[in-house]
């Protein structure tokens, strides 16, 4: 990761922990349309991001494969603080920007099955021992973004 350095900057393992503590971010593509945001439930593993989805698409997966530039961010609301703003409060967080590129992994790449397993980890905490069912990995599309630049900040 490099970050680039702002006022109230995370540094790069804050922005690591961050990822590895929350569950939803945010993803943005480009498309026909223009820009494409959507929540997403996502996984960090050896230093990228993982997604995953139904293989059929929508406009995320048809965005990608026209255009694989994206955008992903992790918000962490902590509260709120009284102060001397224009509205009399500001909010305290934490935040990372990533921008990179996604690629679908093609079938039988064996970082999908990793992928599923880590996702059934950390949100299946209750089934022990996770199993993909091979007919739901059919009709699975599994999403790694690179992220070239991470930008974080918080405000505290």
């Amino acid at each position: 990761m490099r970050p680039r350095m702002l006022k109230n900057s995370l540094k790069p393992e804050e922005i690591t922990e961050l990822l590895e503590s929350r569950k939803v971010g945010h993803l943005a593509t480009l498309g026909e349309d223009g820009p494409y945001a959507v929540p997403i439930n996502y996984i960090l593993m050896d230093g990228k991001v993982y997604l995953h989805g139904r293989k059929a698409g929508g406009q995320k997966l048809d965005n990608i494969r026209a255009n694989p530039r994206i955008c992903f961010e992790v918000f962490n609301e902590v509260s709120y603080k009284t102060g001397p703003t224009a509205c009399g409060t500001g909010t305290l967080y934490q935040s990372a920007i990533g921008r990179g590129t996604a690629k679908i992994l093609p079938d039988g790449d064996p970082l999908i099955g990793a992928a599923l397993l880590k996702f059934a980890e950390k949100f299946a905490t209750h089934i022990k021992d996770p199993v993909i069912d091979p007919a739901k990995l059919a009709i699975t599309a599994v999403i790694e973004l690179t992220i070239d630049r991470w930008t974080g900040k918080y405000n505290q």
